[in-house]
């Protein structure tokens, strides 16, 4: 074997390993940072729910947590709360949706510049995946609080359907009242009197399982609703009665 053979096959067994080597090196990475992230719907595998006393879809559930992530992870926890409350209070309103996850991924046209408007930014950022952490644990933890059939959790933001951050002075907010300022957001809801002379705000009368009431009765009325589709579609094994045929069967 010639110098130059020798170098050559030298050379290739050297990229060859190096080649290996890299790939592992990804393949060990990759593992890693996936071991890491709780992708959008997914609940840590150890942490045990009750899906019994949860009065919504365990997808409603998972959105509920991603809202409280992304939007309120670094509040105290009555302020957390508070963020999931106005949630619940939209599905209960007619005028949003009633499905929790169709509330958060709520969206309109702006007139202004035709732009797309979430009603929380982090939807139109589109960030749905979370790291496995405290934070993400904590979040689907308040999620299953304030989902229960039996939630004792009183409404701590007076029946708000809207909030905003406190360094900020949104034009909207100057046609609605105050309810309260938990944490880092203000909230609010319409008034009870004209907007030209406003009354005192009567007091907010809150059911303490107001949302697990609301919820029963919308699941009631989609598996109501549901089996009637079922009812209305033909059977594929129903029998047709018809004359008899006088062809031959085939076999």
């Amino acid at each position: 074997m010639t110098l130059n053979r020798l170098i050559a096959s030298v050379m290739s067994v050297v990229a060859a390993v190096c080649l290996r080597a890299r790939v592992a090196t990804i393949l060990v990475v990759a593992a890693a940072a996936s071991a890491g992230v709780a992708r959008a719907g997914e609940i840590p595998s150890d942490m045990r729910i009750e899906w019994g006393s949860i009065v919504v879809s365990k997808d409603e559930l998972v959105c509920l947590a991603l809202n409280d992530y992304w939007e309120a992870r670094s509040e105290v926890i009555s302020g957390r709360l508070a963020v999931g409350r106005v949630v619940l209070n939209r599905a209960m309103d007619q005028r949003f949706p009633s499905n929790l996850c169709d509330v958060i991924k709520q969206s309109k046209i702006a007139a202004t510049n035709g732009k797309n408007v979430c009603q929380f930014s982090w939807v139109c950022e589109g960030k749905l995946d979370v790291p496995d952490s405290k934070e993400w644990r904590d979040s689907v933890k308040i999620a299953v609080a304030l989902t229960q059939k039996d939630s004792a959790l009183p409404d701590p933001t007076g029946g708000a359907l809207w909030y905003h951050a406190d360094f900020t002075r949104p034009t909207w907010a100057a046609g609605f009242e105050s309810t309260t300022i938990i944490g880092t957001h203000v909230f609010y809801r319409e008034p009870d009197g004209p907007r030209a002379a406003p009354a005192p705000r009567k007091p907010f009368i809150y059911r303490l399982n107001a949302f697990a009431e609301f919820a029963t009765k919308r699941n009631a009325r989609v598996q109501v609703a549901s089996a009637r589709d079922v009812m209305s579609q033909p059977s594929p094994v129903a029998v047709q009665y018809s004359p008899l045929s006088t062809e031959p069967v085939a076999r």
